[in-house]
């Protein structure tokens, strides 16, 4: 029998670890299909929930060998605990491996999918700027991210096709095999350095600098 999206969920994140915190999937809704399912993620500390998600998702799980299995979900970095406690996941440098961990979901053809825009975090913020300007996604903070968790290929959903498909999102997908990898990365390659070439040497603003350090150690890795 196949293993239900819930059970999958469940397995890959579930009490995983994101030191010192745990995580925690909750609320299990079905989706448009048997093969969906909605969800939260809560960050646990000594037993305690955070009071609101810090994700809150829809995972698909695929069907057959053709249609891979996707993620899009809202991550709020900013964890409140009872007693006035708020952890900032971003800042204590656990987004990594919160998006690490939600990688694990999505196999070769997947994609991933998270929502931007209106956020009141700098990641977000500072994400939507530089998209709107038409930074490569990779440069991005939250591109950056994706980047880093092996997904190659970024479309920008900054204004759904027909109103059909939600808030505004990025997604990435992860390579089918080491050839579209290859073919992936040196497009990239092109694309930021580019990109970097258009800014070394004039004065630029703080946002470009941002931008313009991960193209260049996207770069620097690439070439590796």
């Amino acid at each position: 029998m196949m293993e239900s999206p819930w059970d999958i969920l469940v397995g890959a994140l579930d009490g995983e670890s994101v030191d010192p915190y745990a995580l925690a999937a909750r609320d299990p809704k079905p989706g448009r299909t048997g093969r969906e399912t909605y969800f939260n993620l809560f960050l646990a500390r000594e037993g305690e929930l955070s009071r609101k998600p810090v994700v809150q998702g829809l995972f698909f799980a695929g069907r057959g060998d053709f249609i891979k299995p996707w993620l899009e979900f809202r991550y709020e970095p900013s964890a409140g605990f009872e007693g006035g406690v708020v952890v900032d996941m971003e800042r204590e440098g656990l987004t990594s491996t919160l998006l690490s961990l939600l990688g694990g979901l999505v196999p070769p053809g997947g994609s991933m999918m998270v929502i931007y825009g209106g956020e009141g975090h700098p990641l977000f913020r500072e994400t939507e700027e530089g998209l709107k300007r038409g930074f490569p996604p990779p440069v991005t903070p939250l591109g950056r991210y994706l980047w880093g968790i092996g997904l190659r290929w970024f479309k920008d959903w900054y204004f759904p096709e027909g109103w059909l498909e939600g808030s505004m999102k990025l997604q990435a997908t992860r390579p089918l095999d080491r050839e579209v990898r290859a073919l992936r990365e040196a497009k990239a390659r092109e694309e930021l350095s580019a990109f970097a070439e258009g800014l070394r040497g004039r004065r630029i603003t703080r946002l470009e600098e941002s931008a313009l350090a991960r193209a260049e150690e996207i770069l620097s890795e690439s070439m590796a």
